[in-house]
């Protein structure tokens, strides 16, 4: 029996099962999030929905429990199903996320709906997205609302800050294995205004709508968040000296040259309404310097890599109009970042560099909906023209200042939501169109730096995309969407690099179609156990992707060669028994192969995509503070993409443990933990070791 015929017998069983739960008839009503864990939601926005948000299966990650952990973005997001992240080592190295077998180039990344994979290299780390300012985590495995011009055909993972004025402030303090050392410095308020100037309130919310009730005074609420960390990163691992069949010559070294230092600040403000107009501004700087270490047996001392990058976005909502039914909203947004990469002794790649490359991007969208009620539709329309701009430069004066290379992208998106039968069932369809041009050079001598043309480069994709969700049963929801997506090359696969990557004009964008349907159900609100169970089926094919391949004994180029397709099985459940035991577990089944034209490759599993991949956190809170422990399980994996034995990575069993205690409730906790309790040697890239067994001590102060 094929992988579809068993999923099918699978869901069919489990919707009866599920349609035979006990609910309430007569109970619309949909139960809260579940405090602490991950949640799946319909509804997924830090500003009003028009009706509803589209039905695709996404994964909200709630942050606020965080920051009693020394946690990044890649240890919340892989908790979720359907997404395994990878790692080029421990705290602060490069990380990418995988979402159903996607490569990370085709993860598009956002914060606060602005994109953030860089222009020129087209992949996002994940490392340099601090949490700590994070208020939620949204992770969309296959279609994305339609505010997302360009949701990429692995998914779509957006970072949302902070909200203005929602919360007080805290002071975290954390320490740690391998010389880690946290500072957080959080703050939220308001401002109000009146004619003799202005004072600071309360940054409750419901103290702020009082103010502007019956004082009738203009507020603006922000947040200001400041984020420091910092590690040696000098853990100790297994150095098999390059001979892995050999143990005689294995010791256990430290990392060396895996230091790092990063700050950041985030500036968010919200104008509340002035006269039915909504204004919502943000900017953050980040800046990070760190070593660069190599490979298990390759020691290095002296590379190091800086970045500094600068995120600034403004949002304006006018009032609605005809009859509140038309809504509107304007952004723009600027990110520009700088990459220095220094190597004095030809410790990396052919000779010494000194490179300083600048990158930026920055546009305009505008996101229109109409809620038509009497025709019971909602419709959206979303436009963006996007411009990136990346100028390498090196520092050797044989190469000097390279050609800026330039991309304008055009996006536009438009889907029409029809509700039936009294909203029991909805049916969307969309449609998107990118266009984009640059100044690609074509080709060039070898050895010699590319330079632009006059003439523009071109490329576009048309794609739909449709979804149904059919509330079976007040507590039971079935969900089915079908997307087409596409991602643009990259610049650097584009336009290559000086020396060694090769431009390839005759490149053209990858496409995937993603197909998913499932079940969700979720228990009454006021059952003594809450649950939440989802299962969702999902097939995927990807085609024209892009690889580098060995064009002369010292160059490569991308080509579009490769295709894949996947297809699985994922589940999550939640539960919550009374106030203060939870269960949170998320499982992923998938069968990742290559289909692509080489018989060495073609029908082979893809390379670092498991088949199975099991997350289970059980957590008890009390009056006096909070246990927990977490279990991870990743089965085993091929570490090339002929499938080699030799090249089987075998599977890993990983534990965190920790806990809280409140010295002074609401205001004082101390909170400790492991991760990696039993010390295991894994890696997530072949090469790359992560740590073992670590320790952090946090210290929270919340005030008012």
């Amino acid at each position: 029996m094929g992988h579809r015929s068993i999923f099918g017998v699978f869901t069919l069983i489990l919707a009866v099962h599920l349609l035979a739960s006990p609910a309430t008839a007569d109970d619309h009503s949909e139960p809260a999030p579940l405090t602490g864990i991950v949640d799946t939601l319909e509804v997924i926005s830090d500003r009003p929905e028009r009706l509803e948000a589209v039905p695709t299966f996404a994964t909200v990650h709630e942050i606020a429990g965080e920051l009693g952990r020394v946690s990044t973005v890649t240890d919340v997001i892989e908790k979720g199903a359907g997404v395994h992240v990878r790692r080029y080592g421990g705290l602060g190295a490069y990380s990418t996320a995988s979402i159903r077998a996607s490569s990370p180039g085709q993860v598009q990344v956002y914060v606060d709906g602005v994109p953030m994979n860089p222009a020129g290299y087209g992949t996002t780390n994940l490392a340099d997205l601090p949490l700590d300012n994070l208020e939620r985590i949204e992770v969309y495995r296959g279609g994305a609302p339609v505010e997302f011009g360009s949701p990429g055909i692995g998914g779509v993972v957006n970072l949302v800050t902070r909200s203005p004025g929602s919360a007080g402030g805290a002071v975290v303090l954390s320490a740690g294995s391998y010389g880690t050392f946290r500072v957080d410095l959080l703050r939220s308020g308001s401002l109000r205004f009146r004619g003799d100037g202005c004072a600071a309130t309360d940054s409750s919310a419901s103290a702020v709508t009082n103010v502007r009730a019956h004082n009738r005074e203009a507020a603006l609420d922000y947040t200001v968040a400041f984020h420091h960390l910092q590690s040696e990163g000098d853990f100790e691992y297994l150095d098999r000296h390059g001979t892995p069949e050999n143990t005689d010559d294995d010791e256990i070294v430290a990392r060396e040259n895996n230091s790092f230092t990063q700050n950041d600040l985030l500036v968010r403000v919200d104008g509340g309404s002035w006269a039915g107009w909504k204004i919502e501004a943000s900017n953050e700087i980040f800046e990070k310097q760190s070593g660069v270490p190599g490979i298990e047996n390759v020691h290095i001392e002296s590379v190091h890599y800086i970045v500094f990058r600068n995120t600034a976005r403004i949002s304006v909502e006018p009032p609605r109009t005809v009859g509140d039914a038309l809504s509107c909203r304007i952004s723009g947004f600027h990110v520009a970042r700088r990459d220095r990469f220094y190597n004095p002794d030809d410790e990396v790649g052919f000779d010494r560099s000194d490179s300083d490359d600048r990158s930026s991007s920055y546009g305009a969208n505008l996101l229109s909906g109409f809620d038509w009620h009497a025709a019971h539709q909602s419709l959206s329309l979303f436009a963006e023209v996007k411009r990136e701009r990346f100028t390498p430069e090196s520092l050797n004066p044989a190469i000097g200042v390279g050609f800026t290379r330039k991309r304008t992208a055009y996006s536009l998106s438009a889907e029409d939501e029809l509700f039936l039968l009294g909203d029991r069932l909805k049916l969307v369809a969309g449609y998107r169109y990118h266009n984009s041009a640059d100044n690609y050079t074509g080709p060039v001598p070898i050895g010699g730096p590319p330079e632009a043309l006059a003439e523009d480069h071109r490329a576009e994709f048309h794609g739909s995309s449709f979804g149904a969700r059919m509330r079976l049963h007040p507590r039971v929801t079935l969900k089915a969407n079908r997307t087409r997506f596409a991602r643009f090359p990259s610049m650097i696969e584009l336009f290559g690099a000086s020396g060694f990557i090769k431009g390839n004009a005759e490149l053209t964008p990858e496409t995937g179609t993603m197909m998913d349907v499932g079940i969700v159900f979720r228990s009454e609100p006021s059952s003594s156990v809450r649950a939440f169970l989802e299962a969702v089926l999902f097939w995927a094919d990807r085609d024209d992707l892009i690889v580098f391949l060995q064009n002369s004994q010292r160059t490569v180029k991308a080509f579009n060669l490769e295709s894949a397709s996947v297809e699985g099985i994922e589940l999550t459940a939640h539960c919550l028994w009374g106030a203060g035991l939870s269960l949170a577990a998320s499982y992923t089944f998938q069968d990742a192969r290559n289909e692509g034209p080489s018989p060495t490759y073609s029908g082979k599993r893809l390379p670092y995509e498991p088949r199975h991949d099991l997350f289970v956190r059980t957590e008890w809170k009390g009056r006096a503070g909070t246990v927990w422990h977490e279990y991870h399980h990743q089965g085993e994996t091929y570490r090339d993409q002929a499938n080699l034995e030799e090249n089987l990575s075998p599977a890993s069993h990983i534990h965190n443990v920790g806990g809280s205690i409140n010295l002074i409730p609401d205001t004082l906790s101390l909170s400790l933990e492991v991760q990696n309790l039993t010390d295991k040697r894994i890696v997530d890239v072949e090469g790359y070791p992560l740590p073992g067994r670590t320790f952090y001590a946090t210290l929270l102060v919340e005030t008012p």
